[in-house]
């Protein structure tokens, strides 16, 4: 399915990275959610995906070492570690998946390092103001939820050495994936074999630092991603208990040529509907292949990029196919 290696960041922490076994494929980096596994993407981790993948666990997180500064664990840090990955695996630039807690820093990341991303699919997460999302579905007023939500990760973390005990304790594997996919965390249609093979491995946190985690990305403000000028795809959930499904579109709705789409699932979409998120992505792809193409067919004629400052994607794909056909043949004519 993957295996995993050492990725030394920039200053010095020690990461377990990971990487599907196919090495000539497309490169699609992921920034996952929090703490979480690499399992969550069954799609992705199969032998017959087309693209080679790779990630890495937080820092703190599932063997990854802590820094030796505990605060080097904001959005900024998860950033350069993903620019450290794809440094390690020879990538100059990448399609970027980020899920939770990755779309932040896949944002940030298209924002620092734009030559470094060629598109962008972000599930179930907003570009900052992450806690600013959480319990809209029941109806909190926006003022209150992000310190209601910082009490509920500082109250977690207090019952951190009672949590860590259950998950050493608790039976995993079918059992628990069937009692998850009952409870409303994750919808019933959920496969029972990724979830037991995720949930197994997610519950190897260190559930104290988990919450430090969660309290540093409370630090991350919202900002506008309009500026982001390669593809875009953003997923949200109907059901998500979360990060709201409706700030998720609010964000989206900034980025002129973003794909939006809206799936009635909750916040564990990848795992809920895996086989419609690899469809979303090879289609980015291959926006991101043809925005490419038309670049280097402008650059050998000499020719400067003309933004589209109106219209939806599907007019913006149209007429920059023009562009690209005219660049190749001045007397083109469409039949």
């Amino acid at each position: 399915m993957h295996s995993e290696f050492e990725l030394i960041a920039q200053d010095g922490t020690k990461l377990v990275a990971w990487k599907n076994h196919n090495t000539d494929g497309p490169p699609v980096l992921v920034c996952n959610g929090m703490g979480v596994p690499p399992e969550a993407w069954p799609r992705l981790l199969d032998p017959s995906c087309e693209y080679a993948v790779a990630g890495w666990n937080h820092r703190g997180a599932l063997g990854s070492e802590r820094p030796s500064d505990p605060s080097h664990i904001e959005i900024e840090h998860h950033v350069q570690d993903a620019v450290d990955l794809m440094d390690a695996m020879g990538w100059d630039k990448a399609v970027v998946v980020g899920w939770s807690l990755g779309v932040n820093v896949a944002y940030e990341l298209a924002a620092m390092h734009p030559e470094r991303v060629s598109g962008l699919l972000g599930i179930a997460g907003v570009p900052g103001g992450t806690f600013d999302t959480l319990f809209a579905p029941q109806f909190v007023p926006r003022f209150v939820r992000k310190p209601l939500g910082l009490g509920v990760v500082k109250a977690g973390r207090a019952l951190a050495p009672g949590l860590n005990f259950l998950a050493r304790t608790v039976p995993t594997g079918r059992p628990f994936a069937e009692v998850l996919r009952h409870t409303g965390f994750v919808l019933p249609h959920a496969d029972h074999e990724v979830i037991s093979q995720w949930a197994t491995s997610m519950v190897k946190q260190d559930f104290e630092w988990y919450f430090e985690l969660a309290i540093a990305l409370a630090k991350h403000e919202e900002f506008d991603a309009s500026f982001i000028e390669c593809p875009v795809t953003v997923v949200a959930g109907s059901l998500d208990m979360l990060t709201s499904g409706g700030d998720v579109l609010r964000a989206a709705s900034r980025i002129r040529h973003a794909e939006v789409h809206r799936l009635p699932g909750t916040h564990c979409l990848p795992l809920e509907f895996p086989d419609q998120i690899q469809e979303m992505l090879q289609d980015l792809y291959a926006r991101a292949s043809w925005r490419e193409a038309l670049a280097e067919a402008r650059d050998a004629a000499g020719v400067a990029a003309d933004p589209i400052t109106d219209g939806d994607i599907s007019d913006a794909f149209a007429q920059e196919e023009e562009e690209y056909l005219h660049l190749q043949d001045p007397d083109f004519v469409r039949g």
